[in-house]
């Protein structure tokens, strides 16, 4: 037993200085109190524990050499033996006081950067509607790449974009954003509306099916792609991709319309009169067949 304690107690010793090194004090002083306690409740004697004291001269050394515990403890942190209960109690508010601190410090530090980004969010917007589009392009990217660290700072600026209009330049900050969080909902939504604005049909369809892969369809996608393939007449697409947003919603009036737009284009009529693309042949020949060749309902896709 006093084995397996000595090795713990030597490992969270290990742990406290490679911490130290790193600047890391929460962890050194975690690690560290870890040891003491260990050092504290276990039976250890002879060369072992001979061996732990030295290396936690070495780890205590190291502890009061960092900055912030040299300026609260210029004496340093003094550990005596026999009083393992008392610097356990002290390294553990000291934790807890630096963490209190820290955390503090940690969250004033964190909204003056969001309020130098909202600041300079706003100076891009401006440079924008004084058309200064390069202007504004360029502190878009200085605040991307400043602002990297702020979770959903291409999906914000790509957003931003696309509601100026400048869809070619949201493309890019949206493209990152997805690539980054999948599911993001405004970056999907956006990414759409930007191919849309450019008439670019075959990435909105691209941009749609991976939304419906990631984010789960809607009939609000559906619609989208029902109006990109009537963008393209091709009319059992609309039908199909409508008629998925108005088995989801029977309320939708696009869903509706769409549907009622296609359906003559892919419905072939009981008298046999094909109303498809190339119809004029077909409806020809339906007049010349006797009423007695009728046809059932069928989709023609």
């Amino acid at each position: 037993m006093s084995k397996v304690a000595a090795k713990e107690i030597r490992e969270n010793i290990a742990r406290s200085r490679a911490y130290a090194k790193k600047s890391d004090y929460l962890r050194t002083l975690e690690c560290l109190a870890r040891a003491i306690k260990g050092l504290a409740t276990s039976q250890i004697f002879g060369a072992e524990k001979f061996e732990i004291h030295a290396h936690l001269d070495e780890a205590l050394r190291d502890l009061n050499k960092m900055k912030m515990i040299n300026k609260l403890f210029p004496a340093g942190l003094k550990y005596e033996k026999g009083k393992e209960k008392t610097f356990y109690q002290t390294l553990t508010r000291l934790h807890k006081k630096l963490g209190t601190a820290m955390e503090k410090a940690r969250i004033t530090k964190l909204r003056k950067r969001l309020s130098v980004l909202d600041d300079n969010m706003i100076k891009a917007a401006n440079l924008v509607k004084a058309d200064q589009p390069l202007e504004a392009r360029k502190l878009f990217r200085k605040i991307s790449e400043y602002f990297q660290d702020i979770e959903g700072i291409d999906s914000d600026i790509g957003n931003r974009l696309t509601s100026f209009g400048m869809f070619a330049e949201a493309v890019e900050y949206l493209s990152k954003a997805l690539e980054v969080q999948q599911n993001d909902v405004r970056a999907h939504n956006a990414i759409i509306i930007c191919y849309e604005g450019m008439n670019e049909i075959e990435k909105a369809m691209e941009a749609i099916k991976n939304a419906m892969r990631t984010i789960g369809a809607s009939e609000g996608l559906y619609i989208r792609m029902a109006k990109l393939h009537l963008a393209k007449r091709e009319w059992g697409e609309v039908y199909n991709n409508a008629k998925s947003a108005f088995d989801k919603n029977p309320l939708n009036a696009d869903a509706k319309k769409l549907m009622k737009k296609a359906e003559p284009r892919i419905f072939t009529t009981a008298s046999g009169t094909a109303t498809t693309k190339g119809s004029a042949k077909a409806t020809g020949k339906a007049k010349a067949q006797k009423p007695a060749d009728k046809k059932s309902h069928d989709l023609s896709f």
